[in-house]
């Protein structure tokens, strides 16, 4: 899927105070199926733009278009279900359900479906290497295996595009590199856009193009 944003701009307020500007009039165009890579120091508006471009946030001024679509000028409502049919998310921390197993936290942006998607969820775990940690409790997986259930609960609606926060910013190096493979290779094998939110430049260099913002702004 495309992606278009029209100077996207998004302010913060404060009682008595001037506004925190975040974002100050992004332009930029994500081609369907390219691999980004977002970069920049802390506090340079890198997550709070990840999360308009996910639509679990919106912006105070400009536009977001993704395949043509003005989103943002849909209620809550549409950007929920657009969210929930075409949208993948993994952020630095899992966020699994701690007292769901493995399976069931892959089942649950699908639980209305989930017995019609549990072999789809399996098969994604085997594919992320965890197939064997199912029915087991997110407690008893490393940092790692965390992550890779994360993924595959990222996966489980066979997303057009993937937004990754930091995926790797937990964990070591090695774990990390698997990690980036698995991002990488279910784009590639899904036609899948890949967004990727990262401090890491050798895993920003081996995206298709690096978006690097400073102080709320795209970097040219």
């Amino acid at each position: 899927m495309n992606i278009i944003a029209e100077s996207l701009s998004k302010n913060y307020k404060r009682k008595n105070l001037p506004d925190i500007k975040v974002l100050k009039n992004i332009d930029f165009e994500i081609m369907s199926g390219q691999k980004i890579a977002l970069t920049g120091q802390s506090g340079a508006g890198k997550s709070t733009l990840i999360h308009i471009l996910g639509l679990m946030d919106r912006p105070t001024s400009g536009k977001l278009y993704i395949d043509g679509v003005d989103c943002f000028a849909g209620d809550d409502k549409y950007l929920c279900v657009m969210r929930k049919k075409n949208i993948g998310f993994v952020f630095q921390f899992h966020y699994l359900m701690p007292d769901f197993t493995v399976i069931e936290n892959i089942l649950l942006p699908v639980w209305n479906e989930k017995n019609i998607k549990l072999n789809q969820a399996q098969n994604i775990l085997e594919k992320v290497g965890i197939l064997h940690w199912q029915n087991h409790f997110p407690g008893e997986l490393s940092g790692g295996e965390q992550q890779r259930a994360a993924i595959a609960r990222a996966l489980i609606n066979n997303p057009q595009i993937i937004f990754a926060d930091e995926p790797t910013g937990n964990l070591d190096r090695i774990t990390g590199l698997e990690i980036e493979k698995l991002l990488f290779e279910s784009s590639s094998e899904t036609g899948s856009t890949l967004v990727l939110v990262t401090h890491n430049d050798e895993l920003a260099s081996k995206a298709d193009k690096i978006i690097k913002m400073t102080d709320g702004k795209i970097m040219l």
